[in-house]
């Protein structure tokens, strides 16, 4: 009689084992037809598009595999990004401490230096934001000019970035014309 129960716990448990390798490798046929489309296709748009033409999937299923995917793809390039980032984070530092003393301004010597331009900008971002109360005496001091071009003024004597101080001075030109 043990060896009778024995038998058929074992068959149940092999049993149990096909059953579950068959439902994974449906899951796994259906992960493959989506990693596939997505190395194929440029966006998530192809992607859903390949999923519901070559491998007959209804749109709704396929336009959400291929959200998840481009999210998983676009996660693993961050990450990648990071990773490689952090290796060189000696030479970033020395960058930017070369940059902050160098007469150039530090978006530009950055991006000579090969900084990716979203670092650029986060880095750059980052310091003015930190120095913000000497930005806003600089804003006053050529506010006070009134015979002076705003833009003209912080870009020359207080060496702001372009861009930067003809978005202030367009501000401030929209906040004294009434239209915030």
């Amino acid at each position: 009689m043990l060896g009778a129960m024995k038998s058929q716990l074992v068959k149940l448990v092999v049993f149990s084992c096909l059953v579950a390798a068959g439902a994974c490798s449906k899951k796994s046929t259906r992960r493959g037809e989506v990693v596939e489309c997505s190395s194929i296709s440029l966006d998530e748009k192809a992607t859903t598009l390949c999923l519901v033409q070559l491998y007959h999937w209804r749109p709704p299923a396929a336009e959400q595999a291929a959200r998840a995917r481009a999210h998983e793809l676009d996660s693993l390039k961050t990450w990648q990004d990071d990773s490689v980032w952090a290796l060189r984070a000696a030479k970033h530092k020395t960058d930017l401490q070369s940059c902050r003393r160098g007469s150039e301004q530090i978006h530009n010597c950055l991006l000579i230096a090969g900084w990716p331009v979203r670092r650029v900008r986060a880095t750059t971002d980052s310091i003015w934001n930190a120095e913000l109360p000497k930005h806003r005496g600089e804003l006053q001091a050529c506010m006070a000019k009134r015979d002076f071009n705003l833009s003209s003024c912080l870009t020359l004597y207080y060496k702001w970035d372009s861009d930067r101080a003809l978005a202030t001075a367009d501000s401030v030109t929209r906040v004294r014309l009434g239209r915030h």
